[in-house]
């Protein structure tokens, strides 16, 4: 069986292992965009998840009745890490900058 493997190689020509043939009855998938659909889909949890953290953080960050201590108090005491607060301030910074571009 091993006369149809094809050996795999490094850069110096060593072998490293053995690939097998491709099977004839096997259907012609590309696994990686299979997979795509399901990695999209935990890729948009962990988004929401964050959004979720976050945006009450940006909410108030962006109110002129907190001060910055005050709203990094707030959030550490939520559990917030210190990337999560950045992102916080920069979704308030974001939408601070919207409302300038309306007035």
């Amino acid at each position: 069986m091993r006369d149809t493997w094809t050996p795999v190689t490094s850069a110096a020509g060593e072998t490293l292992g053995w690939m097998a043939p491709a099977d004839p009855d096997e259907p012609d998938v590309d696994y990686f965009d299979a997979d795509r659909p399901r990695r999209t889909a935990c890729r948009a949890a962990i988004v929401k998840a964050r959004a979720d953290r976050i945006n009450p953080v940006a909410d108030v960050a962006g109110d002129e009745a907190f001060t910055a201590e005050e709203v990094t108090d707030m959030g550490r005491g939520a559990g917030l890490s210190d990337d999560d607060l950045d992102a916080a301030a920069n979704v308030a910074v974001a939408l601070w900058e919207i409302e300038q571009l309306r007035r």
